[in-house]
């Protein structure tokens, strides 16, 4: 995982539709279609009890179906408190839009991912949330200092396997346990974090206005010849003559969520992979993404690179970092990016400044300023960039 790596990561952007970016070596050209229509259905599906979503203060028991497809009971209902491992404190912020519930999350997290954001700034009591949930080693769960703060229910990571997981059921504690890995993992994931908390109505409102970015990115991207669609690569981390760049399947990547938007070059349908820069010179994509947490990597790096800047998308300066709004929550802010990028002519008049405005309103409850907005769309790095003086002021 690479939000911060694991945890859900950027994504990995480039709206690239039928071939996204996420992992490793062969590209699922159709995922994406199949993907794209589903964000209800997907949700909707995933929900696995009828218990009544609305019914915060219930007090009966509640069973909720979680990543491993084991049965949880939450026999005081629905739950008022978590602690969260997945490195994902803002998107479960978009479902509760306060930090009461939160009782634990990793350091990490906060220092990496919140610090300096814009829900940091409106919120700052969520950087003080207890962040002691891990062995001092970073081996474990504390299982003792996770006791102490006594949550409702922990959300845990099914990738880190049963020591992450079974030391704390042994002690008595909820644990939902959720995946990482595709988009439809993505899709079960922010539902269950809604679900355990009752709050299947708010995931809903949020799947609802997903749905529609995507609907308003397709009436375009649907619509584009074979000769009119661009492809990208997405970079997640340089070392030296390393390069990791991110495939079909991960579910950060928007491309294989909205069909058309620029496909991924490479045969990577894994999580990620390791390439040379011989590999990239071969590729020449038409466009090259950096993730947002790459604080190294920026578009500039590649226009002075002494040989990435024989690159067609160095040379035609298409190289951006993406922005760092989150793909589980909101997706739709880095689908208009990338498309708006890759078909600025066919995306006139569209408002970029106001649709993350609009976004971060209704998702997180924050009055963005413009020095907001453009932290979010990463303007300093970005400015000099072909056509993204369009997302500027």
């Amino acid at each position: 995982m690479k939000k911060l790596v694991w945890t859900g990561c950027i994504g990995i952007g480039a709206l690239i539709i039928a071939g996204c970016s996420s992992t490793d070596n062969g590209q699922k050209d159709n995922a994406s279609a199949s993907a794209s229509t589903n964000v209800s259905a997907n949700a909707n599906a995933n929900t696995s009890t009828n218990a009544n979503t609305s019914a915060n203060a219930a007090t009966e028991a509640v069973s909720i179906v979680d990543g491993r497809g084991k049965e949880v009971v939450l026999k005081n209902g629905y739950a008022k408190n978590f602690v969260l491992f997945p490195n994902e404190g803002t998107e479960i912020f978009s479902i509760t839009q306060s930090v009461e519930p939160f009782l634990g999350m990793r350091k990490g997290d906060q220092e990496s991912n919140i610090a300096g954001g814009a829900v940091a700034k409106q919120y700052p009591e969520i950087l003080k949330v207890n962040n002691n949930i891990m062995q001092a080693d970073g081996s474990a769960p504390n299982v003792e200092g996770i006791l102490k703060l006594a949550p409702d229910v922990v959300y845990q990571w099914t990738t880190h396997g049963d020591g992450a997981i079974k030391p704390l059921e042994d002690a008595g504690v909820n644990v939902v346990a959720v995946n990482w890995g595709t988009y439809e993992d993505d899709i079960e994931r922010y539902t269950l974090y809604g679900k355990a908390l009752g709050k299947q109505d708010r995931v809903d409102e949020v799947f609802a206005h997903q749905a529609k970015a995507k609907e308003d990115v397709l009436k375009v991207t649907q619509n584009l010849t074979e000769d009119e669609r661009q492809d990208h690569v997405f970079v997640s981390a340089i070392n030296d003559n390393q390069i990791n760049v991110w495939g079909t399947e991960l579910p950060h990547t928007p491309v294989h969520k909205v069909e058309n938007a620029a496909f991924t070059k490479g045969k990577i349908s894994d999580i990620d992979a390791d390439i040379n820069v011989e590999t990239l010179l071969k590729w020449d994509p038409d466009m090259i993404v950096i993730g947002e947490w790459a604080k190294d990597i920026t578009p500039d790096y590649f226009f002075k690179h002494p040989v990435l800047k024989n690159l067609r998308a160095v040379k035609e300066k298409r190289v951006y970092k993406s922005p760092t709004a989150s793909l589980l929550d909101n997706p739709g802010i880095n689908w208009y990016f990338y498309s708006v990028l890759a078909y600025p002519d066919k995306f006139k008049g569209f408002d970029m400044r106001k649709q993350v405005r609009e976004d971060y309103k209704l998702l997180y409850n924050i009055d963005l300023t413009e020095e907001d907005i453009d932290s979010v769309l990463n303007v300093a790095e970005n400015k000099t960039s072909k056509n993204f003086d369009l997302f500027m002021q």
